[in-house]
């Protein structure tokens, strides 16, 4: 039998033999594959189910006729007349949708982030695509009837003759249910409202146009027959205006404001764009897994450290007895491989259960997906068993190199050498990189002159020095720190505190090493905590300074919903309200005469419908700021920029996402500001846009019309009273909620708090795989304590003592790496808030609180991760340990 073969048999029965430290070795490479290979099954069984969806969509649709480059505008609605005498088209379906919010006995119903619709009905015959039928009830009749999907019914417990409130954009309508109907793709929890189609234009659209319209092909002709067809038709129909100058030659229909595409175009295109939404959610979940492995590197190494050193004595004799140091690095290698594969392959299995838990979550939600299987690609083993056995190998790699090294003659020594290494070379290279990292953050910090992207390059290069630096530091830092903790947390615990302080700080390599995961974990959650804090500080300030009015009108606290316009009027009708202006965000852009330069927030521009002086703080430079007439204001630097004059006409300009811009006329100037936060560089009145809007000019789409976001209120009387009064006049409107200013500002904040929220379940994993670290540590550390233990047992410690003194040991590696997360977090997080400090963040906010509970947390996870290797200590056998 070969030498490396007898390697290989005592590698694999060196796992076998010691079950427990190949348990904990192996899950600390399970949670990072674990989430890998889930990302990759979740998005590829996503992929499936959208597909099967986007399918279910598109079936019976051959031809799709939408407005050219999916532009936000509409097509007239007259055009449905004209496609429906093109040779082969058997019925045309306008496929226009509208966003709605219903109400039923005053409670919204919600679906949990599902869409919430309403569309036109048509009748058997008449529809195409997928096939809808009344099994409930009757079909929708006038203006007051809808139909209901079957299972948003039997989800929210709709029947038919129940009165359903019903708000779109434009207002609010009072709904009957006249029946249920069954489509082949329900499911998923949205709530499809269908009307009979002259209603639904009348009550959900403009009237004029459409956002798309579906055709079907008679027997005998392809989708790409009936696409040219229609193609042809459209470049030679009546001219609507929209197309191009008869003397020029081009076309003069419908065709240069139209685009035709088959069913099966669609439907790729479908599936691409679910693809590209998808990639966003595989990277997050992949991240998820490579925060755990990097985490789980440390652990990995300081498992494999800690197992050479216990086996130094295995070794020697190996080497005495003619086994190479060649042999004895592959031997550990091999250990690390079959590791990595167990790992791995467990992280596989534990990603389909990841995928699975995951579609029960959603499910929970109410928000469910049709279930299209598990499904497992090729891409979901391999890459997670690569990845695996790679970062377990490189991560075993210096302790087997160690334990080549090992000298025959140190089989006469037992115990752990390792804490006779001399730490000087890595401390020095440490403070080196140490110092490198705080001049590079500094360099961010103070080139005030440097955009904000080299300068948060700087700080991101410093943070990685700093990081990197504090882990080779951290050794020679943990002497010095380690046994303060130890005495001030194991004081009132005497001679057993006094014990593990002592035994705490006697391997430094190995305490700081176990600390450093979680000093990264916390690190990272204080940099976002300081982020998010500073983020909400300055939204609370800038609310503060800017809104003085006594309450504002504001939609769901996510933005998903607009204000409907005749909230305001209803605010303004109510007693006791003075003045009331609603800011929206309006498709337009403004530009100086002669500059090409777009003012405003690229597509979209700021407007008030009514006086913005009711928020407060608007300061008039020149002219009037009230916006009594037909205009827009601007802050006195952005006109003097563009050589504005109150007055003066501006060109006014339609920028519909996905279209050219395209010039409505022109507006005055009335009047400029000292710079204001709300305002921005300028707004526009409503009466100035609103001859546009009833033309028609910014179409139908969701998001091409202007939106309103928010109402300022100014009243007399009682505050109690007046909010009351509104609430009541505003209720009718569902969406529409009744704050303060502090409670707008509150609101405003709550994106940060879901950001960080992702963020902190993300750096959770970090502290779990950190949580397995202190334990795999300690429970090693017992098995090599196994005499020591024996003989505290023999001389009269109680196994009380033993575990009061793990445990202890366990609190201070783990408020050792909590404290020195909080600084280098502290100091990274101030970097790059003073580099973000030009973006608006000119707040800096710690959070000391989250902080201190950190620290707390930090102080409870130690006792957490104990309770095992110090429940393990507690029963070694005295004679026997002391026999070993």
């Amino acid at each position: 039998m070969s030498a490396s073969s007898t390697m290989r048999r005592v590698s694999l029965r060196s796992l076998a033999g010691h079950k427990v430290r190949l348990v904990l070795t192996v899950l600390a490479v399970v949670l990072g594959t674990a989430f890998i290979s889930g990302a990759l099954m979740f998005t590829a069984s996503l992929q499936k189910t959208f597909g099967t969806l986007t399918e279910s969509t598109t079936r019976g649709i051959d031809v799709v006729v939408a407005p050219a480059d999916n532009s936000g505008g509409g097509l007239p609605l007259d055009l449905g007349n004209t496609l429906a005498g093109v040779d082969g088209v058997a019925r045309v379906n306008i496929s226009t949708e509208t966003t709605v919010v219903v109400s039923r006995d005053g409670s919204t119903l919600q679906t949990g982030g599902a869409p919430s619709f309403a569309m036109a009905w048509y009748p058997p015959d008449r529809q195409v695509g997928p096939s809808a039928t009344v099994v409930e009830g009757t079909e929708p009749r006038g203006d007051g009837e809808v139909v209901v999907n079957s299972s948003a019914a039997r989800d929210h417990g709709i029947t038919v003759g129940d009165r359903l409130t019903v708000v779109d954009v434009g207002g609010v309508h009072d709904l009957t249910v006249s029946g249920i109907y069954d489509i082949d793709i329900d499911g998923g929890g949205f709530l499809g409202l269908m009307m009979e189609e002259p209603a639904y234009v009348s009550t959900f659209t403009d009237g004029r146009t459409a956002s798309g319209f579906s055709l079907s092909a008679q027997p005998g002709v392809s989708q790409e027959q009936l696409a040219g067809e229609v193609s042809a038709a459209l470049r030679t129909g009546t001219d609507t205006g929209a197309g191009t100058d008869t003397d020029t030659g081009a076309d003069t229909g419908y065709g240069s404001a139209a685009q035709v595409k088959t069913g099966g175009q669609v439907a790729e295109e479908q599936a691409a764009s679910v693809n590209d939404a998808l990639s966003f959610v595989n990277y997050f979940l992949v991240a998820f897994g490579l925060v755990a492995l990097v985490v789980g590197t440390f652990i990995i190494a300081n498992t494999f450290s800690m197992i050479v050193a216990q086996r130094t004595r295995e070794f020697a004799l190996l080497r005495s007895l003619g086994v190479s140091s060649g042999q004895l690095t592959g031997s550990v290698v091999t250990e690390a491989v079959v590791v990595g594969i167990l790992g791995s392959l467990l992280g596989v299995a534990a990603g389909a259960g990841l995928t699975k838990a995951i579609y029960a979550v959603i499910g929970s939600t109410g928000a469910g997906l049709p279930d299209t299987g598990l499904q497992v690609t090729a891409g979901s083993v391999v890459l997670p068993l690569v990845l695996g056995v790679f970062v377990t190998v490189v991560s075993a790699w210096a302790p087997a190199r160690r334990a080549g090294a090992v000298r025959p003659v140190e089989a006469m020594r037992s115990g752990d050498q390792s804490t006779a290494s001399s730490l000087r070379r890595r401390t020095v290279t440490g403070v080196g990189l140490l110092a490198a990292g705080v001049l590079a953050c500094l360099g961010g910090v103070l080139s005030d002159g440097a955009g904000t992207g080299i300068r948060a390059s700087l700080v991101g290069v410093g943070a990685l020095c700093v990081l990197t630096g504090v882990f080779l530091v951290s050794p020679a830092l943990s002497r010095l720190v380690v046994p303060v903790v130890g005495r001030v947390i194991g004081a009132p615990f005497g001679t057993v505190g006094r014990l593990a302080s002592t035994s705490s700080s006697r391997n430094p390599r190995r305490t700081a090493t176990t600390a450093f995961a979680l000093t990264l974990g916390v690190a990272l959650v204080a940099v976002f905590g300081m982020l998010g804090a500073s983020m909400k500080a300055s939204i609370t300030g800038f609310v503060g300074e800017t809104v003085k009015s006594d309450l504002v009108l504001y939609g769901p606290s996510d933005g998903s919903f607009p204000i409907p316009r005749q909230a305001l009027d209803a605010a303004r009708d109510t007693r006791g309200v003075t003045a009331v202006s609603g800011f929206g965000i309006a498709p337009v852009s403004v530009a100086g005469t002669g500059d090409a330069a777009t003012v405003g927030n690229g597509g979209g521009t700021g407007f008030f419908d009514g006086d913005p002086t009711v928020t407060g703080n608007v300061t008039p430079v020149t002219g009037d700021v009230t916006l009594d007439r037909p205009g827009f204001i601007a802050s006195a630097a952005t006109a003097a920029d563009h050589g504005w004059t109150v007055g003066g006409q501006v060109p006014l300009s339609a920028t519909v996402p996905g279209t050219p811009e395209r010039e409505l006329g022109t507006v005055e100037l009335l009047g400029t500001y000292q710079p204001n936060s709300l305002l921005g560089d300028l707004v526009v009145s409503w009466s100035a846009l609103s001859p546009y809007v009833d033309e028609g000019a910014f179409g139908t789409g969701t998001f091409a019309s202007p939106m309103l976001y928010a109402a300022f209120v100014d009243g007399d009387g009682n505050g109690e009273d007046l909010r009351q009064a509104l609430e009541d006049a505003v209720d009718p409107f569902i969406v529409v909620q009744v704050l303060t200013p502090a409670e707008f500002a509150g609101q405003q904040a709550v994106f940060v708090d879901q950001m960080l929220n992702i963020l902190y379940a993300l750096l959770a994993l970090a502290v779990i795989v950190a949580v397995l670290g202190i334990v795999n540590t300690l429970a090693l550390n017992v098995i090599e304590r196994r005499r020591e233990i024996g003989m505290m047992r023999a001389v009269g410690v109680t196994r009380g003592q033993v575990r009061r003194m793990i445990t202890l040991e366990a609190v201070q590696i783990a408020l050792y790496g909590a404290v020195v997360g909080v600084v280098v977090g502290l100091a990274l997080g101030w970097a790059f808030l003073r580099v973000l400090s030009g973006e608006g963040l000119d707040t800096i906010e710690v959070p000391w609180g989250q902080l201190g509970g950190m620290i707390v947390a930090s102080a409870v996870i130690g006792v957490l991760a104990a309770v095992w290797p110090a429940a393990k200590a507690s029963r070694t056998p005295p004679l026997e340990a002391v026999a070993d």
